[in-house]
């Protein structure tokens, strides 16, 4: 399992069902497949606005900030955070 990486390519939620736990349960459900699957880190990257809100949320969720960049977009920059979690 050490080598083996995934990404976590999509996961988006209903802000009007905010606060359910439905984040959560999406990414317990994208650990178990993984770790079925033999992957032993997962990898993800979210907007990281200058409240970190969502960068705090997946850090709740067990992840690690990595890296952050920045795509440059039309009406300025994005900045981004990558997160980690390693599976046991």
């Amino acid at each position: 399992m050490d080598g083996v990486r995934d990404d976590v390519q999509l996961l988006v939620t209903d802000r009007a069902r905010n606060g359910r736990g439905i984040g959560g349960m999406l990414l317990e459900h994208a650990r178990t497949v993984a770790r079925a699957g033999g992957v032993g880190l997962i990898r993800l990257d979210c907007y990281a606005a200058p409240d970190r809100g969502l960068v705090r949320y997946y850090e709740q969720q067990g992840f690690t900030a990595t890296e952050s960049f920045e795509i440059a977009g039309p009406s300025g920059p994005w900045p981004g955070q990558v997160l980690e979690q390693r599976l046991t």
